[in-house]
C-alpha cells in the first residue's frame, strides 16, 4: 500500500462516518448534490488508487476495471503503474 492509497482511504474512514450521520439528521430531506458527489469521488479515488490484480486471459493481460489490454500474455510491463486508459493502479501479480 502506497502513502497516496493511505492517505485516500485515511480521509474516506474519516469522512464516512460524518457523511452517515449527516444523511440521518436529514430525515428523508435531501443532501445538497456537492455533498455526495464529493463523498462518491473520494470514494472511487480510494477504489482507482487501490491496486487490483491484472486479469490473465488466454494471450492477454488485462485491467481489471475497464478490460483494456495491458500485454501480451509473455509480454509483462510491471513497470507500469496506471492503468492508461481508466486510471486503475495495476498489481501485476496474476489473477485468472
Amino acid at each position: 500500500m502506497n502513502n497516496t492509497e493511505n492517505k485516500y482511504k485515511m480521509a474516506l474512514e474519516i469522512v464516512q462516518p460524518c457523511f452517515v450521520s449527516m444523511l440521518k439528521e436529514l430525515d428523508g430531506r435531501e443532501m445538497c448534490d456537492i455533498e455526495a458527489i464529493s463523498f462518491l469521488n473520494l470514494k472511487e479515488l480510494v477504489e482507482r488508487a487501490t491496486p487490483k490484480k491484472l486479469v490473465a486471459t488466454r494471450h492477454t493481460r488485462r485491467c481489471p476495471s475497464c478490460n483494456r489490454q495491458m500485454s501480451d500474455i509473455n509480454n509483462a510491463h510491471p513497470n507500469m503503474k496506471f492503468c492508461p486508459n481508466c486510471g486503475q493502479a495495476l498489481d501485476w501479480g496474476i489473477r485468472r
